[in-house]
């Protein structure tokens, strides 16, 4: 079919992009919602309830620079909606679960196959669209992010409330598998269509062979085969991937989160943990420069290991965001279970916090063109404050205030947070060495992904160890848990200021 030069490809593309991301996270975030009743309901033990959360982090994580490299060599399109049917068949699997570790495995599942398609995604939106178009497209993806945020807890409540904690959980889990399937089966109809227009791909945005303004598509190619696809079918891209350097981060990254799931006797299990990462961390840092030195393209590239911006930026943004994934957990599993609240009234108190955070996204801009790190140091110094104040008022508010006090602590955390996110990973990737961009924004979100695995488990584990025989309904026997989770939030809020502040210190002499 011939497609005018109007941009009608590239909006459709983008629409596939935009449905991508809201699936991924609406169904992510309507788990967090669901956890209280389907760990009572398959009597899930707290490593299996562990794993349940923090395992879809881990796979994701990992998924995503292989998956990078498959959409280079094949085109963008046929990933994607393979990574789109793996993760709805994690979600059929999930909601049809018997037992806790069935649904541990399809978590794992649901994590490779959103871990396939994003990469896709940001692909995409690179490959289509260039300058203001491309900020535009992206600001729209980072609003339907927000947007499946604000709305998860309200669906994942409303499904509870509604069905009951028996059947809820289920469609809860389970209301990803139509969503996704529909989405891919859009994506392969949307991606494979060609375009009759002569010339090379011309992202939208970008200038066209004629003056014009490009439309993201080129003659004869599939609309999800970008540049990437295209450079890679005209030479070699990268080397392929590095297997080695990701079995390597499993590693270490098991080495971290084991001791905080494993059940065995803790004199057994640290020694090997730490064995372990000990190992897997000293492999890493001989084989990541012995492979780039074959001129292949690392995990993590020693060329971004030497930009202290990125370094620091990427401490930053892993700090920051394992906290709120992990703390987010818990908070639903103290409104549930502790505080005695509905799924839809434990909704309702985190989505003032969700609005509060969009829109100090969308104000975050201003703050970066005025203040740079700066800014960003500001913020985060302004979150650990927060999360030390909520340790202290849920300490010693009378119960019955103790949930107004999460309301206002979770719109205060949203703004901060919200004034964090895009300033902090916009100054992380301008610190990555310019032959390497391509690997630096795929190493940024391994590296979060890791972290909120380590962070999710640990603070799940230590609310419900805390917590357990604990009568439900009764808040004051699991205030225990969430001061300890929200002081611990404010210490990891503390490193991430202090890795801002170093950062934004050292870059003034350069500025000089």
């Amino acid at each position: 079919m011939a497609v005018t030069t109007d941009g009608r490809a590239s909006r459709a593309v983008l629409r596939v992009c935009l449905a991508t991301g809201f699936v991924t996270l609406l169904d992510s975030a309507i788990l967090t919602v669901a956890a209280p009743a389907l760990r009572s309901e398959l009597g899930a033990t707290t490593a299996q309830l562990q794993w349940i959360l923090a395992g879809y982090s881990l796979t994701f994580g990992l998924a995503l620079v292989p998956a990078g490299r498959l959409g280079d060599r094949l085109g963008r399109g046929r990933p994607l909606a393979v990574g789109l049917a793996l993760f709805a068949a994690g979600s059929l699997v999930g909601a049809t679960a018997s037992d806790a570790d069935v649904l541990v495995a399809a978590r794992l599942l649901q994590g490779v196959g959103a871990g396939t398609a994003n990469p896709q995604v940001i692909g995409l939106l690179q490959d289509h669209y260039a300058g203001p178009a491309r900020a535009r497209a992206l600001g729209a993806y980072a609003s339907t992010g927000a947007f499946a945020m604000v709305l998860s807890p309200l669906v994942g409540g409303g499904i509870l409330s509604g069905l009951g904690p028996a059947a809820g959980w289920r469609v809860a889990v389970g209301l990803a598998a139509p969503l996704g399937l529909a989405v891919a089966v859009v994506a392969l109809r949307v991606l494979r269509r060609g375009s009759t227009r002569a010339g090379g791909l011309t992202p939208r945005g970008a200038p066209g062979r004629d003056g014009g303004a490009g439309d993201g598509r080129a003659a004869g190619r599939p609309a999800g085969e970008g540049l990437s696809a295209s450079r890679a079918r005209g030479g070699r891209v990268g080397g392929g991937f590095d297997a080695v350097g990701l079995v390597l981060v499993t590693l270490v990254t098991l080495g971290l989160l084991v001791p905080f799931v494993a059940e065995g006797p803790r004199a057994v299990v640290l020694p090997l943990s730490l064995g372990v990462l000990v190992a897997a961390v000293g492999a890493l840092v001989v084989w990541e420069p012995r492979y780039a030195r074959r001129g292949r393209t690392p995990v993590l590239a020693p060329a971004l290991l030497r930009s202290p911006t990125y370094v620091l930026g990427c401490v930053v943004a892993a700090f920051s965001f394992g906290a709120a994934l992990g703390y987010s957990a818990v908070l639903m599993l103290f409104l549930q279970d502790g505080a005695g609240l509905s799924p839809v009234q434990a909704g309702l108190v985190t989505t003032p916090g969700a609005i509060a955070s969009v829109v100090a996204a969308n104000l975050s801009w201003r703050l970066f063109r005025r203040f740079g790190r700066r800014g960003v140091t500001v913020a985060v110094g302004a979150k650990a404050l927060v999360a030390a104040g909520t340790a202290l008022a849920v300490a010693v508010a009378p119960t019955s205030t103790v949930v107004a006090v999460l309301v206002l602590s979770q719109v205060l955390t949203g703004v901060v947070g919200g004034l964090t996110i895009s300033p902090n990973q916009t100054l992380t990737l301008e610190g990555a060495p310019g032959t390497e961009r391509g690997v630096a924004g795929a190493a940024l979100q391994l590296v979060q992904r890791v972290a909120a695995t380590v962070c999710i488990a640990a603070m799940t584990g230590t609310f419900v160890g805390r917590t357990d025989g604990a009568v439900p309904g009764v808040l004051d026997a699991h205030r225990d848990g969430l001061v300890v989770v929200s002081a611990a939030v404010a210490a990891l809020a503390l490193v991430a200021w202090a890795a801002s502040l170093l950062d934004e210190r050292l870059a003034r002499p350069a500025a000089r």
